[in-house]
């Protein structure tokens, strides 16, 4: 009797066991089923990719790209995460997913906590216009008005790319309570549409959003657009990463990839209509509203990426843009406090750098050889304006204080002057669209008129530093001399000497219509 216990038990457990794997398993045949009693069944395997809702990143989900990919037998898997920067980094480490998309900042900052797990294999886009931050005119009338006013708020979605915007005004225009990460001014919003909603409400002065929000607070004429992305140049950047592990075992496969990602780009931009057919199908948005996202990005193609990753040192465009893009973004982090100091394995850029995809897709000239026009942006041409003209531009904020110094008693630059320009130039190469102002100041003693005569010689010294050592456009900068008409406060406690010597200084700000 206990045998046939003991053998119906054992007959028993085994017919569990049997279910239970057959349960776990039963999914994988029934996929293997489907593949095989279908057209799928001639598909190599499929790749999954990591992403968000911005317009910039529809060509790697478009259904162009997704055919490309079909066609060479990849399925081609999209993961909208909604910005969830540190867990699509955490999932390219872990294997979760194998490609991703983010800006040049997202990743600096979140790759961090996963040592960096995806290496930059291609360059999406810059957003033009996509991203703003505005605030109520009677309120905060431009950017230096936030060095100035005490109590006020900015609402914004940490970690995204409009708050790396605002992470650049700060740093940029020295503005000290936006680098004080603790302070009272922070209202932390979960997206634009709940910034966009406390902005109109008048919760806080200002707002650091993106479309269609931008336009919509702009629509009230009591709104004014302190700075877009309309206006700046490499400073929201998108990135197209690959897991390291995926890259060493499927080398061939990423090649595939980023072929296809530029044959999808190549496509649309030879077929807009297209490209606003799908991207209209894809957000069921109308023409008008799809015409205005497209406005907000500036898609880089093979041979703008070429530049970017510096692989025709020999072209008269070689700039190796990459990594000043990544070495600005660092340096504004760095000050910003994100990091105390580079985070990057050795310091060193190149570690999060993989050209070789996308060498071998422009070496095998499948695309052409055709290079594009490069403009360096401090190079920018500009009409001459008279000086009622001047008058006439808006004021858009004042360069980060930087303490340019002279011979003594002359107007020309010494080298600690020369290296203070230098820094700004790092700051204008990334606005090329304004305007530029120098206005010299010296202290009040002495006389006034030789004081006004002296500001103005140097504030042309630095002007022509500009032109001279950067090839910029006279047109763009003027040179103004104040002498001692506009002093600063002195300061509680600061003895006359060194209020005297705050007091001669030389200003760059920018300007724009």
């Amino acid at each position: 009797m206990q045998k046939h216990t003991v053998v119906a038990i054992v007959i028993f457990l085994l017919l569990v066991i049997a279910g239970v794997i057959y349960k776990v398993m039963q999914p994988s045949i029934q996929k293997q089923q489907t593949y095989a009693t279908s057209d799928a069944r001639g598909m190599k395997g499929e790749i999954k990719i990591a992403l968000d809702s911005w317009i910039g990143y529809f060509p790697i989900q478009s259904p162009v790209f997704k055919k490309l990919m079909r066609d060479e037998g990849y399925r081609v898997v999209i993961i909208d995460d909604e910005a969830d920067y540190p867990g699509r980094m955490a999932d390219l480490k872990s294997g979760e997913i194998d490609l991703a998309v983010c800006t040049v900042d997202a990743y600096l900052v979140n790759g961090a906590a996963e040592g960096f797990p995806g290496t930059i294999i291609t360059v999406i886009d810059e957003s033009k216009g996509g991203d703003a931050i505005v605030a109520w005119k009677n309120k905060i009338d431009s950017i230096d008005k936030l060095k100035n006013t005490k109590n006020f708020k900015i609402a914004f979605t940490p970690d995204s790319p409009s708050h790396h915007l605002l992470k650049s005004v700060g740093v940029h225009f020295g503005i000290a309570e936006l680098l004080n990460s603790s302070g009272n001014w922070k209202i932390e919003t979960s997206g634009a549409k709940e910034a966009y909603r406390k902005f109109m409400s008048k919760e806080v002065e200002v707002a650091v959003i993106w479309e269609p929000y931008v336009t919509k607070a702009l629509s009230n004429s009591g709104v004014v657009k302190l700075l877009g992305t309309e206006n700046v140049e490499k400073l929201i950047v998108d990135i197209l990463l690959v897991s390291r592990n995926y890259a060493i075992k499927n080398p061939e496969l990423v090649e595939l990839v980023v072929k296809n990602y530029y044959q999808t780009m190549k496509i649309y931009t030879e077929q807009p209509e297209l490209l606003q057919k799908d991207i209209m199908a894809h957000t069921k948005l109308n023409e008008a509203q799809v015409q205005s996202m497209l406005q907000g990005v500036k898609w880089l193609d093979l041979f703008e990426n070429a530049r970017w990753f510096g692989l025709d040192a020999q072209s008269a465009y070689y700039q190796e843009e990459l990594l000043a893009s990544i070495d600005s973004t660092l340096k504004i982090l760095i000050e910003n406090g994100d990091f105390q100091n580079n985070p990057l394995p050795n310091q060193d850029p190149f570690t999060i750098i993989d050209s070789s995809f996308l060498e071998k897709v422009y070496a095998s000239g499948v695309f052409g050889t055709e290079q594009g026009s490069y403009e360096n942006s401090l190079e920018r041409k500009f009409p001459l304006l008279k000086d009622s003209q001047w008058e006439t531009l808006r004021f858009v904020g004042s360069l980060k204080f930087r303490n340019v110094t002279f011979l003594s008693g002359t107007f020309d630059l010494d080298y600690n002057g020369q290296e203070q320009l230098d820094a700004s130039i790092e700051i204008l190469k990334h606005y090329p669209n304004f305007r530029i102002v120098v206005k010299g100041h010296t202290g009040t003693r002495g006389d006034p008129e030789a004081n006004e005569a002296l500001s103005q010689e140097r504030a042309i010294s630095v002007k022509e530093y500009f032109v001279q050592t950067y090839n910029m456009d006279p047109n763009r900068i003027r040179a103004i001399g104040a002498g001692g008409s506009e002093p600063l406060k002195k300061m509680d406690g600061e003895s006359n000497r060194s209020y005297n010597d705050r007091l001669k200084r030389v200003e760059v700000y920018m300007v724009s219509p």
